[in-house]
């Protein structure tokens, strides 16, 4: 019963009740599955980058994530969101959001290894936990609108 009562007042709030739509939770649900194959390929690459070819740590973590970016962009238009709209629009937006998590993820790596001590590919985990977070709503409401 309290859980339907706080369900009821998130949903008081636009984005909050555009969320809470089964087409919008079946849209968060392939998202999220995106997300995951994303995050696996991405770790993948950072570990390559860094361990075999012996790059940066930012330099490798820049890379994997700008390889990434393609797998990603393509998955959640086709599947995620199932996005026919323009499609140029849209690489366009998914590019100035892409710039704009590729410097918060890199900051957030720096950040959590160089002050904080965390093993890199921990505080890659926490950094791709930030990146998802506003990912969902902008990928929702702006860029596959």
């Amino acid at each position: 019963m309290a859980s339907r009562d706080l369900v009821g007042k998130f949903k008081r709030y636009k984005i909050i009740s555009d969320i809470l739509t089964p087409e919008s939770l079946a849209q968060l649900k392939r998202y999220l599955i995106t997300g995951f194959s994303s995050a696996a390929v991405e770790f993948s690459l950072l570990y390559l980058f860094k361990e075999i070819f012996r790059l940066p740590l930012i330099e490798a973590n820049s890379i994997a994530l700008t390889i990434v970016f393609w797998f990603n962009f393509l998955l959640n238009r086709l599947w995620s969101f199932k996005s026919k709209n323009n499609v140029g629009r849209q690489l366009i937006m998914y590019g100035v959001l892409f710039l704009f998590n590729l410097a918060a993820s890199d900051a957030i790596m720096y950040a959590l290894t160089s002050f904080l001590h965390l093993q890199y590919l921990f505080a890659k985990a926490l950094a791709i936990g930030a990146v998802v977070s506003w990912n969902f709503i902008l990928y929702k409401k702006v860029i596959y609108k």
